[in-house]
């Protein structure tokens, strides 16, 4: 499996990066796992042809990991996509994106091909394809929850990691975590091939503690911010020093590895 990511930035506004986004390729199909990079570009400059992604993966609903899914679907319009677009997340995340692409013109009589709406339960795995999909739920928006769901009673405060299990190997996506703990629900399960991690919000160390517990074999950072961009030696150390004996790589924008 071949994972290219799109976009390696955190929240923050990078002047060098783009957000959230990874693509990955396999020979029977594709899955794009967040869009708050420039899809759309990527896909046509390098001529990736319009019925890329197959299968597209939304998280949750802060703006750097779903920002550019009108756009996406703008271009795959116009672009004249045929096939359907499997979109998976969260019930309240897909109504709110399926009520906002409609607010944006791009309605289903409109861009010429479907798009199946695929609500996920935490723990409920689904087949598709190739692929065995697993959603796990994170605390990442938990704080936030508890100071404005009251107020905000439409919005969803859910987050979704996703495992994935793909021909006898297991794959794990963090999303975005409030703590490296919540990744044991994923893990535990047995060997992990590639964990594709955020490192945002929490120290390395306490990453690299928690990861040491698990027979990971691969971890590829991304969702990192930029001060964290030239220090791949240091991190990869603190990895050591930690006790996590598996492959650490951190990953920039564009750049496809195979997993």
């Amino acid at each position: 499996m071949r994972a290219i990511f799109l976009g390696t930035a955190d929240g923050h506004t990078s002047a060098r990066r783009e957000h959230s986004g990874i693509l990955l390729q396999t020979k029977e199909t594709s899955l794009l796992l967040d869009c708050g990079a420039a899809a759309a570009r990527f896909f046509l400059h390098k001529k990736i042809e319009p019925d890329v992604p197959e299968i597209l993966w939304i998280s949750h609903m802060h703006s750097d990991h779903n920002g550019q899914i009108s756009s996406l679907i703008q271009s795959l319009w116009l672009r004249t996509r045929r096939a359907p677009l499997h979109v998976f997340g969260p019930a309240l995340v897909l109504e709110q994106l399926k009520d906002w692409l409609e607010k944006c013109i791009l309605f289903p009589e409109l861009i010429g091909f479907p798009i199946e709406w695929h609500a996920i339960k935490p723990g409920k795995a689904v087949t598709h394809g190739p692929f065995k999909l697993t959603a796990f739920a994170t605390q990442h928006l938990n704080s936030l929850a508890g100071m404005f769901k009251r107020a905000y009673p439409k919005t969803c405060f859910d987050c979704y990691g996703l495992l994935l299990e793909y021909k006898g190997k297991r794959y794990v996506y963090s999303a975005d975590l409030a703590h490296p703990e919540e990744l044991a629900v994923a893990l535990n399960g047995g060997k992990v091939a590639s964990l594709l991690c955020e490192l945002t919000h929490f120290p390395e160390r306490e990453l690299f503690r928690e990861l040491a517990k698990y027979p990971v074999q691969s971890v590829f950072i991304t969702h990192y911010p930029d001060h964290l961009v030239r220090r791949e030696a240091e991190i990869k150390l603190i990895a050591r020093e930690e006790k996590f004996r598996g492959d650490v790589h951190l990953m920039h924008d564009r750049v496809a590895h195979e997993i």
